[in-house]
């Protein structure tokens, strides 16, 4: 199986991303980090003392198409979406998460951690590398749709439908008065993703009313160690199509986390090192959509989650 074809495929509509962020080269920069700290788990199997030694969940990260083949579970990789990537969502965990990667040693840094992050978000182009090719004659079978379209994607179509593009000239407005980064949460789509750099740490809640623009388009917010509090809520629970809202170490308690119910497509919501307690748990209960929540390093308690727990049973909560 040639990944050259493969890649093509992830990269035709690439455009002006690569220059806007600078391409990621794989075999120089992403493949170092897998080889060095992600390959000795996840690599052919093989014979010790005796025993066949499996890769770890079946995940392969030694070959280009062993790395978009997946794990046991499924993709480990979606091209252009990031943060819907169980690969790059588990190298941000906090290190004392029983799901970080890699599970031993230090986490990886915070600048390996973003050309990951840049190399998925730019379409996955492994360029002429292709690694290990032995066990991948099986790939070939498999519904090429399904490879390179995951099921889950249909979510963020369906939440786009009726929306065109907004104008390059009102995100760029919107860039100025925030300092945020503001990108498609993939290419063609018109959702937005809203990210808030190191240099933009002094925003407060004032400051995110100049997000009304983005009002029907925000689907993914970072406010991760703002000076956002909870009157924040009230207006951010007017934004229809957001899925993904970031609050890490921010001031942000249990005051008007009940208003996040109107947001009936909220999946994830990370509260770690805020200020919510037990009480501020019990009103997230309504949010019906809630499929994990991260709560490390807040005021809740173990006794608070499993309450939650009981009310949202579908939901993964991480304390």
């Amino acid at each position: 199986m040639r990944i050259g074809k493969v890649s093509l495929l992830f990269t035709l509509c690439l455009g002006s991303s690569g220059s806007v962020f600078g391409q990621v080269d794989f075999e120089k920069q992403v493949w170092p980090i897998l080889q060095d700290r992600c390959v000795e788990c996840h690599k052919a199997p093989y014979e010790e003392n005796g025993r066949m030694k499996n890769p770890k969940a079946g995940l392969r990260l030694d070959g280009a198409a062993h790395i978009l083949h997946g794990s046991d579970d499924g993709r480990m990789i979606v091209p252009n979406h990031p943060s819907e990537s169980p690969l790059y969502q588990r190298i941000v965990l906090p290190a004392d998460d029983d799901d970080v990667m890699p599970p031993k040693g230090d986490p990886l840094t915070k600048s390996q951690r973003e050309i990951i992050r840049k190399w998925i978000g730019q379409g996955v182009d492994f360029g002429a590398w292709e690694g290990a090719t032995d066990g991948t004659e099986k790939f070939a079978t498999e519904n090429k749709k399904d490879v390179y379209v995951p099921a889950h994607l249909h979510f963020y179509d369906d939440l786009a439908k009726g929306l065109t593009p907004l104008p390059a000239e009102v995100m760029e407005n919107v860039r100025q008065a925030t300092g945020a980064l503001i990108r498609p949460i993939g290419i063609g789509s018109p959702l937005l993703e809203v990210r808030f750099l190191a240099e933009s740490v002094s925003s407060g809640d004032t400051d995110l009313q100049a997000l009304e623009p983005l009002r029907q388009y925000l689907c993914k917010l970072d406010l991760s160690r703002t000076k956002v509090t909870s009157e924040s809520l009230v207006f951010l629970s007017t934004f229809p199509r957001l899925v993904r809202l970031s609050l890490i170490d921010t001031q942000v308690g249990d005051v008007h986390l009940e208003k996040l119910s109107k947001l009936t497509h909220l999946q994830h919501l990370n509260l770690a090192g805020t200020k919510v307690t037990d009480a501020g748990l019990r009103k997230l209960a309504r949010c019906k959509s809630l499929q994990d929540l991260f709560i490390w390093g807040s005021k809740a308690t173990s006794k608070g989650r499993q309450e939650l727990e009981r009310k949202l049973p579908e939901a993964k909560i991480r304390l």
